[in-house]
């Protein structure tokens, strides 16, 4: 599953505003961050930790037990090395603690008519006797609701600043 939308800047200025302190903390607020966010970059490689906290409200009896405290450190690891097509690529996961679950995807950022189409992809795999696949769709649902709004949320910031 992949999402992608369109914003009015370069791939450059994309990132740049992906590991602004300023956005993270706002996106942070909006959707269920705990803490602050941290960005580490060096010349070549852009890392963005964030701690999440799930709806535990809304986390299906079934699973609960599978998910801890709820909590989760998401790790977005960006390459500021353009491909030759122009284009930024980078990898995300979700680390929930004992969860049995792998969790993660794949970012590009591409030129696109003069400005930049960013594409979010999302892989996630439970390994849990019989009822793993049923998860994993419930899982897939959340996260394809979540990804769509946080990219509205950042061409939204982005329009504001």
């Amino acid at each position: 599953m992949t999402h992608t939308l369109d914003y009015p800047v370069s791939p450059t200025a994309l990132l740049d505003a992906l590991g602004d302190l300023d956005y993270l903390a706002a996106r942070s607020e909006r959707f269920g961050g705990v803490g602050t966010p941290t960005v580490d970059t060096d010349s070549a490689v852009l890392v963005i930790t964030s701690i999440r906290q799930l709806p535990m409200d809304k986390i299906p009896s079934a699973i609960k037990g599978l998910v801890g405290d709820g909590q989760i450190t998401q790790v977005d690891t960006w390459s500021r090395e353009h491909e030759p097509d122009g284009s930024l690529r980078g990898s995300w996961r979700a680390d929930l603690g004992t969860a049995p679950a792998d969790i993660g995807g794949h970012y590009a950022i591409a030129p696109a008519g003069g400005g930049s189409s960013y594409s979010c992809s999302i892989n996630v795999k439970v390994k849990v006797p019989f009822i793993g696949g049923k998860i994993e769709q419930q899982v897939r649902g959340y996260l394809d609701h979540i990804v769509s709004k946080e990219q509205q949320f950042l061409a939204d910031w982005m329009s504001k600043g």
